[in-house]
């Protein structure tokens, strides 16, 4: 209202004439109160002489008499004028009638300004509520709106869970994939197949409940899932030193596109990460509090840090942006589906054994490992998913076997299965920052997650052995004919 009446003023002002701009202006004191209003005479009815404000004096009156009865010499000597008259000339009416309009926008404008200018307090008497405009949720973190907001009645959560699996094709990927499906969760299996197989999905093909797209994590993805198990990075020493850089872009680019993808459909995310992380550990078994022992610059480091990055990126989303996460730092997993020349410990050697040739042991082989079978890493995985659980956590056997006792194991089972009498070790240089030691302490995983493994290196390595004999077609009476990898480094 104050800013129409200003506007109005000081429209009638400018079109008005100078004389009555003076007039007005001085009888509208903004700064005056009520009190000190002065009347406004009318510009346009005004009188040529008006009569004095109070009744003169007899020698006032005398003096008046004389003056109108002698004339002047300038007043003899100039010609008598008539009674000077309004103009009638239109432009100068308008002006007139724009003047009056003035004054009276400016009488109401300040009596409205001075009525309003009386009832502000000063700052430290005033009474106001909470808003979130002025920052108050700022001084007070329990603050809330003293207007309740009522939302529309529903949910966006579906029936049917909406799972994204990167690096889906791959060993682990792929059996996550096999249970999920069996659990009737709708799955997005994601790979770009660099170190992935298809044919490991293959059988999901054309299922209404399946979805493959071939798609590398280190460009973003738009799609509307509940849960992302990140899967994709190349994990054995053969496949993450053939590309490092590509190892570490995939550790940090696909992690963070991963994570912004959780963040904006507001998906829970799980994280694969490594015993690698500990590098070659100086404390045994190792914990998830223990911060490791890595080589940073070695040839490993592309992976070891890789992963050590992802961790990071994960927690920092969590903190700053609350993405639900969960990290998951597996050890030495092993069963079908491996690849054959991967370079793993476990797929080398039963490859060797299969087609008659020596083990080749790195080192003296007293360097210990613990193996984990895919069912139970499966479990362990999903279990930590479904807990809420942050994690990091250790997912692996706690018990521990040096490489040697790997290889006589091995040998056993495909002589049993083969009924052959192989035998035999070839030793060679132990490879650069290869760790001395590795094995999990599970407290966290047994006790938070209710989980652990049930299936025992012999058992779960003589699955793996009839997978490989499948692969390759094989029967007691041959040998397998397959081109010799030679593998420069285990895990």
């Amino acid at each position: 209202v104050h800013f129409k009446f200003f506007f109005l003023s000081f429209l009638c002002y400018t079109m008005a004439s100078s004389d009555q701009r003076d007039n007005v202006m001085d009888n509208v004191d903004l700064a005056s109160s009520p009190a000190e209003v002065q009347p406004v005479p009318d510009i346009t009815e005004a009188e040529p002489n008006p009569s004095p404000k109070h009744p003169a004096t007899s020698e006032d009156a005398t003096e008046q008499k004389t003056a109108d009865s002698q004339p002047s010499s300038q007043d003899a000597q100039t010609e008598p004028v008539a009674d000077k008259q309004p103009s009638t000339e239109p432009g100068q009416a308008k002006k007139s009638a724009f003047g009056s309009l003035a004054e009276g926008v400016g009488k109401a404008f300040k009596k409205t300004f001075a009525a309003a200018q009386s009832k502000i307090l000063p700052p430290e008497k005033r009474e106001h509520k909470e808003s979130l405009y002025r920052g108050d949720y700022r001084k007070k973190p329990d603050w809330k709106p003293s207007k309740v907001l009522i939302a529309n009645p529903g949910s966006i959560i579906r029936r049917q869970k909406r799972v994204l699996v990167t690096g889906g094709a791959g060993f682990i990927g792929s059996h996550l994939v096999d249970t999920l499906m069996e659990r009737g969760y709708d799955v997005i299996c994601v790979d770009n197949l660099f170190s992935g197989q298809k044919c490991n999905v293959y059988k999901w093909f054309g299922h209404p409940n399946f979805e493959w797209l071939r798609h590398d994590v280190c460009q973003p993805l738009y799609v509307e899932v509940d849960e992302i198990y990140h899967l994709a990075c190349p994990a054995s020493p053969v496949f993450y030193q053939n590309n490092p850089i590509k190892t570490v872009k995939t550790c940090f680019m696909g992690t963070m596109y991963m994570l912004g993808l959780a963040k904006r459909v507001g998906a829970r995310m799980l994280i694969t990460s490594t015993s690698e992380i500990y590098g070659d550990p100086k404390v045994h078994p190792q914990k998830e509090e223990y911060w490791g022992n890595v080589n940073n610059i070695g040839i490993r480091s592309c992976y070891d840090e890789g992963k050590r990055i992802s961790e990071t990126l994960m927690f920092e989303y969590h903190r700053q942006h609350a993405v639900d996460i969960a990290v998951a730092r597996i050890f030495n997993t092993y069963g079908p589906r491996m690849l054959e020349n991967d370079g793993r410990v476990v797929s080398n050697f039963i490859v060797q054994a299969l087609k008659g040739q020596k083990l080749t042991i790195y080192g003296d082989g007293s360097q210990t490992r613990s193996f984990c079978y895919i069912d139970d890493q499966i479990r362990g995985l999903i279990s930590l998913m479904e807990s809420g659980e942050t994690g990091p956590i250790n997912i692996g056997n706690p018990d521990e076997y040096t490489i040697a006792q790997l290889a006589e194991m091995t040998v056993k089972l495909v002589n049993e299965k083969l009924d052959k009498q192989h035998t035999g070790f070839v030793y060679k240089e132990l490879p650069s920052d290869d760790p001395k030691k590795r094995k999990p302490d599970i407290t966290k995983a047994t006790e938070r997650l209710k989980w652990e493994p049930t299936i025992g290196l012999e058992q779960g390595l003589s699955s793996t052995v009839d997978y490989f004999i499948d692969y390759f077609g094989m029967n007691k009476d041959q040998v397998v004919d397959v081109e010799d990898q030679s593998n420069d480094a285990q895990k």
